[in-house]
Parts: structure tokens; sequence; C-alpha cells
């Protein structure tokens, strides 16, 4: 299975080499800065089932203090795939594939930062919070 993605202007091209059968909305007010939107629709795959197929030389990063890292496109801007913190994961935003998913599983987190003027999608699964990586590991198959 080879699911394909590319930021905006198509500078940006990536692959997942395995099924993305978990998708999460995130709620919280980094993630919502960051998409513009009311919340992140996202997922994560083992790095090692990630590539860039053309265009990571024009990745640019941002990183808080916190060490929440945002990573985009220098020439469109769109946020791109970027590594979890230290970990093997990829973040893989959902708005950026161009090939077709039916994740069988849905996640809301954050869901006590969400913005009064969103209704949260439907799910299997909220999270007040962010979920620990325990929890993660199990929804969706990581190291």
């Amino acid at each position: 299975m080879k699911i394909f993605g590319s930021c905006l202007c198509g500078v940006v091209q990536f692959q997942v080499r395995s099924v993305i059968d978990t998708i999460y909305h995130c709620h919280c007010g980094l993630c919502r800065k960051q998409t513009g939107s009311g919340f992140n629709a996202a997922s994560l795959v083992e790095q090692s089932h990630f590539s860039w197929l053309q265009g990571d030389q024009q990745i640019r990063q941002y990183q808080k203090a916190s060490g929440f890292r945002s990573a985009f496109c220098s020439v469109c801007g769109s946020c791109v795939p970027n590594q979890v913190n230290q970990t093997s994961w990829m973040w893989i935003p959902l708005g950026l594939l161009d090939s077709a998913i039916t994740p069988s599983k849905r996640l809301n987190f954050c869901v006590k930062s969400k913005a009064a003027w969103v209704k949260s999608p439907s799910t299997n699964k909220h999270y007040s919070e962010l979920p620990s990586f325990t929890e993660l590991k199990a929804y969706f198959k990581l190291d």
C-alpha cells in the first residue's frame, strides 16, 4: 500500500508505505493556530514507512520554546509532515494526502481546549487532553 501526499504548490511530495487506519483531530490552541482551522486533522506513521519523494530541501521549521514544532513548505507555506519529537513517528497532516484513505479509528484530542464554535467530529474515543505515548501506541500500532 502506498499513499501519496504533497503540499499546495506540489514542490514537497512524500509517500507513506503503510495503511493509515487511525486518524485524529487535535483541538489544542497550538494546532488551531498552526492550521488556521478549528482542529488539526492528522495521523502518525512509523518513520520507516515514510519517505520524501521531492522537495524536502524546501522545508523550513518553526519551533517554540516548549518544543512544539511546525514544518512547512518554504514556497507555499503548507504544513508538511515532520518527526514527532525524538521518536520514530512521523506526523502526517491529512489535508496533504493525494490518495484516498478509509480509517477505521478516529480520535479527538484536547477536547477541553476546543474552540466554542467547533463541533467535534464523530470519533471512537475522546481525550480531554493529549493522550500519553503509551495510549497512542495502542491506537497507531507504533513501536
